[in-house]
């Protein structure tokens, strides 16, 4: 499948990657179907939930320039869409040693600010200064993720896109054909895969032996119904490891409050784990931690479980294989690149040759040793 020529496809997983991929793939003319368990941004999915963090800062080059890159692809799809799907309130990254990622900032070109341990309230008011010094940088913020994945949606079924309710039992890559549990067998020019934690079952079916990780995570929103809109113009704040601390991403929602989640696994993510209920333990420990911030002035507000899947090296997997696009991975910082994904995999779906940056994704690095590389936060 190459260029713009009408073509059918099949994409798997209705998530941050696989739906813009969809809505990307039927407006640019193709008949497209469009697959998923559960359907649209379901609670079982890595997509559910309303923000995420956007940021460019990332200790990690590749990261950092595809961070650069979604600005372009947040933009794109606000205008199609008619409405906001991301917001630029700022980043704060405060860490005992930032020598790792200022040395990306820097080679990047990326603007920054090195912040004094003693000055990082001047940039998040109320935030109590420690011994760490920060880094601020002012391009970034959150991905209003339920906004982005309903335009994406829109944009999909507009363009007619078909969306099935199925489970996968079958994937043939050389022919092109999907086996659905209740649909039976579906073929089409190109197939995407890009199925979040359900890859762990579906890579198989293509022969391809990759060990993911997939995780349940927790994310917890601190407010007030009385003020909904108390922190909605605060920046976001990654907190690296501090004591007993694993870190955290944390970040405003708008209308909402202030949403925190450490960077640690509530549990191992299984094919029949359905419950997404909290752990009040997690929840006691998060408010632990927003009450060290300082400026965090509001109780709990709920709280809700969320997945996401490492990689072996903490990099995303995106390659070709026969008629596949495979996507997964997202070592939970996909929502950061959703836009930009649905993109990039849709030129793949077309047959256009990768740029080096999704290249150096490919699975060919993993044919020799691989190095688990230290993670740079996991699903906001």
């Amino acid at each position: 499948m190459t260029g713009r020529s009408r073509r059918t496809a099949i994409v798997i997983g209705a998530g941050a990657w696989g739906l813009p991929t969809a809505a990307q793939l039927a407006l640019r003319g193709h008949e497209v179907t469009l697959v998923d368990r559960y359907g649209v941004a379901n609670l079982l999915s890595s997509s559910s939930g309303p923000t995420r963090v956007w940021r460019h800062a990332d200790r990690t080059p590749v990261l950092c320039r595809l961070g650069l890159r979604s600005i372009g692809a947040m933009d794109r799809l606000a205008a199609r869409a008619e409405t906001p799907v991301y917001r630029r309130v700022g980043v704060l990254w405060r860490d005992h040693d930032p020598s790792r990622l200022l040395t990306t900032l820097r080679g990047e070109s990326v603007e920054h600010l090195e912040v004094d341990a003693a000055d990082v309230g001047r940039w998040l008011p109320g935030l109590i200064p420690d011994e760490r010094p920060a880094v601020w940088t002012p391009l970034g913020g959150c991905v209003l993720a339920a906004a982005s994945m309903a335009a994406q949606d829109r944009l999909f079924r507009e363009a007619g896109g078909r969306m099935v309710r199925d489970e996968v039992v079958g994937i043939d890559a050389a022919a092109g054909t999907v086996e659905l549990r209740r649909t039976g067998l579906l073929a089409a020019d190109v197939m995407v895969v890009a199925p979040g934690p359900g890859a762990t079952a579906l890579l198989p079916m293509m022969g391809v032996d990759l060990p993911l990780s997939p995780r349940l995570e927790q994310v917890v929103h601190f407010g007030s119904p009385d003020a909904p809109h108390r922190y909605d113009e605060l920046p976001c704040l990654f907190e690296g490891e501090y004591g007993a601390s694993p870190g955290f991403y944390s970040m405003p929602t708008p209308g909402r409050g202030y949403k925190i989640g450490l960077d640690e696994p509530v549990r191992d993510w299984t094919p029949d784990d359905l419950d997404r209920t909290g752990s009040a333990e997690r929840t006691r420990a998060t408010a632990a931690e927003a009450e060290r911030l300082g400026f965090i002035t509001d109780p709990v507000l709920d709280a809700q479980i969320c997945s996401w899947t490492d990689s072996p090296d903490g990099l995303f997997v995106v390659d070709r294989l026969d008629r596949v696009v495979l996507a997964c991975g997202d070592s939970g910082a996909g929502f950061k690149f959703s836009a930009l994904m649905g993109e990039v995999l849709a030129d793949l779906a077309e047959g256009h040759d990768p740029d080096d940056d999704i290249a150096s994704l490919g699975l060919a690095r993993f044919t020799g040793p691989t190095q688990v590389a230290p993670r740079s936060g996991h699903f906001l």
